[in-house]
């Protein structure tokens, strides 16, 4: 993103720490208030496709952007995307006993761990390329409007999740991290 801001619109340090502050404070009031108030309302599966949403809507909306004002438009809208880290591990956690919650949480983080790995590698080397004149096309933000259709499946995908009656007491759950990544 910061890539792609400094290329388009000349961003420096001073503009990436606005938009960092804009969406950090977003996020901390996110979660201290409004999280607390959407969860009991409307339950988790409906926040992670609320945020799957936004945050789809938000990075098709960057790979477009016309003017160096839209960024710090989205920054305020990015909000409700912090919903979706917070409600994956809850949904997660409620599918397993409590001796198992390490576990998942481990696989998560590891999963979170690898796509943090992998995304530059493949995200960095596309953004370079259609922001420079060997472009196949003209499309600046085709490396994000990439990220908005993976975005977008995971949203799709979020639609399927239906809330199962959570595990109580020391019962073991059959279902384990590495038998579903083999």
């Amino acid at each position: 993103m910061q890539y792609y801001l400094k290329a388009r619109f000349q961003f420096n340090k001073n503009q990436f720490a606005d938009l960092m502050m804009i969406s950090g404070i977003g996020a901390t009031l996110t979660q201290l208030f409004l999280m607390p108030i959407l969860v009991p309302a409307v339950r988790e599966e409906k926040l992670l496709t609320t945020g799957l949403f936004v945050s789809c809507i938000n990075i098709f909306v960057y790979s477009i952007a016309w003017s160096s004002w839209v960024p710090y438009a989205l920054a305020g809208f990015s909000v409700l995307g912090v919903l979706v880290r917070p409600t994956i591990t809850s949904i997660a956690s409620k599918q397993v006993g409590p001796n198992e919650q390490g576990m998942v949480q481990g696989c998560l983080s590891g999963i979170t761990s690898v796509a943090n790995i992998i995304s530059p590698l493949i995200f960095s080397p596309l953004t370079a390329l259609f922001l420079s004149e060997d472009a196949p096309f003209n499309f600046p933000g085709f490396s994000l409007m990439c990220l908005g259709l993976i975005l977008m499946t995971a949203f799709f995908l979020s639609l399927m999740i239906r809330a199962a009656p959570p595990i109580v007491g020391d019962k073991v759950s059959s279902n384990r991290c590495t038998d579903t990544l083999v």
